[in-house]
């Protein structure tokens, strides 16, 4: 299920741009709206052990051994319907009790992505230029709509009958009942988030402050807590191991904070073309997802199976425990999409309407000049404490979602190196910028020079010349400026390009505050603390200005 909810995710957005380039073209066809994640990523691909995904009939690699780009991303759900298939397939199955679902889960995800491989082909050989009236169009993502929903209702009911058969056959054993008391406390958390999510697939948003207030009260227990009988248990045979649990805990507390305490006050930039239950639906799933990665590291560390692979590379045999729990992954939940040929009537038509309704950050958006945001991401380890790389990516990606087709983004990280992941894209390809900072990766040592070296070639061949151009250098870290780094700073202030330094780490007294600002200050770095300033306000502060 988790691996279909990868390829599911592209798929939305592939029929939501449809979808809106069709609203676009109501008067007459705009080409520019015509993109898919085919056209997006027509590259080819070719790297060790690509050909084992050959043999399946929806990857068409050409004569030198490459695929489609977009073709990667089907591989592991491929692979991991062809396990469950084999297993299915042979004698007295344990799975045969609940056959029948699990066919139905297939057939629906096939009949979704075939569906699928028209809406791709139709953009890409760009059908719609000699489609009357886009019908051919809006039979495609009318047969989205159903899948979608036979998709949704297939999962569930998947799901309940894994759990059911779970809790009947791998009873919880009685012994590590630490591990069992920290799983009951995130599974409070959960079935939280699970009923939040029902109300919302079933269009009820009323309840969101409600639910906010009950997530927040067990966040704060859990991060009481702490889970520290998990650190202290000698659960796996030696103390040190059950270190692995306890942080795996923390973190999805942690990094819930930045991932859902915003969802229940959001609002969000109207589209004609969307249900506001809808994007209001999508915007949580894709933060529930993201917590769902963290509970499942949990179960990942609980289950004495996973918990074997998991610990190869630091514990040896004697050390894992491999009679513990047989424990069951939450799924992550899929995307609702929902085509209609009429605009929404709570969507105002008039311009004067629409910017009444905007929120005061979008405002603030449509009000300020272009902008050129470069982000210079520090990735390196420590970034990963805490949930701060988590945080930077939440309200990185909420700032994308307001901004216009006008305002860049550029993203280059530095840790032992330095690579430019975004350069200068338009942020009107939320999808794209969204994928490429949801696949950051802190790990490694620090190398700012480096950072800011990439910095300068990038804007030495993308800068805007009309707007603002701004270099945004977010670290937890403090760092030694050495006179190349310090040059650079000095020729951006020359060239009236402002450099925020956007500290992410630990609290800082009055005198090591003073001591950055003085620092800086002299080469034009404006310093912004996110322990007084909240980063949401900070980004969109910059963005503005």
């Amino acid at each position: 299920m988790n691996a279909f909810s990868q390829c599911h995710q592209d798929w939305y957005f592939d029929a939501l741009q449809l979808q809106k380039a069709l609203h676009m073209s109501a008067q007459k066809v705009n080409e520019n709206y015509f993109y898919c994640s085919k056209t997006q990523h027509s590259g080819l691909l070719s790297y060790t052990d690509i050909e084992l995904g050959f043999r399946f009939k929806e990857i068409t690699p050409n004569k030198e051994n490459q695929i489609p780009a977009y073709q990667a991303d089907y591989i592991p759900w491929l692979k991991a319907r062809e396990t469950v298939l084999n297993i299915q397939a042979k004698p007295k199955s344990e799975y045969t009790s609940f056959g029948e679902i699990l066919d139905k889960y297939l057939a629906s995800t096939d009949s979704l992505y075939n569906i699928h491989e028209d809406l791709i082909n139709y953009v890409s050989e760009k059908k719609y230029r000699s489609d009357t009236q886009f019908q051919t169009a809006k039979k495609i993502l009318r047969e989205h709509e159903r899948f979608f929903k036979e998709c949704y209702s297939r999962l569930k009911e998947l799901d309940n009958a894994l759990v059911t058969y779970c809790n009947f056959h791998y009873p919880p054993f009685q012994t590590h009942k630490e591990l069992q008391q920290g799983l009951q406390e995130l599974n409070l958390t959960m079935n939280t988030l699970t009923n939040w999510e029902k109300e919302l697939y079933a269009e009820n948003l009323s309840n969101n402050a409600k639910y906010d207030a009950k997530i927040r009260q067990l966040n704060a227990a859990g991060l009481k807590n702490d889970s520290l009988y998990l650190y202290k248990t000698r659960g796996y045979g030696v103390l040190r191991s059950g270190f692995w649990l306890h942080t795996r805990y923390r973190t999805f507390y942690t990094s819930m904070q930045s991932r859902l305490y915003w969802f229940a006050t959001s609002k969000y930039a109207a589209e004609p073309y969307i249900k506001k239950s809808q994007q209001a639906y999508n915007e949580f799933v894709r933060s529930y997802n993201a917590v769902v990665e963290d509970y499942n590291d949990y179960i990942a560390i609980a289950d004495g199976l996973t918990f074997r692979k998991t610990s190869d590379c630091c514990l040896s045999p004697s050390e894992i425990d491999t009679n513990q729990n047989v424990l069951l992954m939450a799924p992550r939940l899929i995307y609702k999409f929902e085509y209609s040929e009429e605009t929404p009537p709570s969507v105002p038509k008039d311009s004067a309407s629409v910017t009444a309704n905007l929120s005061n950050e979008e405002l603030l958006i449509q009000k300020a000049a272009p902008h050129h945001l470069v982000y210079l991401l520090d990735a390196s380890s420590s970034m990963n404490e805490s949930g701060k790389l988590a945080h930077l990516k939440e309200h990185a990606t909420n700032l994308v979602r307001i901004q216009r087709e006008v305002d860049r983004i550029s993203v280059v990280t530095f840790s032992g190196k330095s690579d430019i992941l975004l350069q200068s894209v338009p942020c009107n390809q939320k999808k794209h910028i969204n994928e490429k900072i949801e696949r950051i990766h802190a790990f490694g040592q620090t190398n700012i020079q480096r950072g800011f070296e990439t910095v300068k070639t990038l804007l030495n061949t993308d800068k805007l010349e009309k707007g603002v151009n701004a270099v945004l250098l977010l670290t937890d870290g403090e760092f030694v400026l050495n006179s190349e780094t310090q040059a650079i700073l000095n020729e951006f202030k020359a060239e009236d390009i402002p450099v925020y330094f956007i500290y992410l780490g630990k609290p800082l007294n009055k005198k090591e505050t003073k001591a950055f600002r003085k620092t800086y200050t002299d080469m034009g770095v404006i310093l912004y603390d996110t322990n007084k300033i909240d980063l949401k306000e900070a980004l969109l502060k910059i963005a503005t200005e």
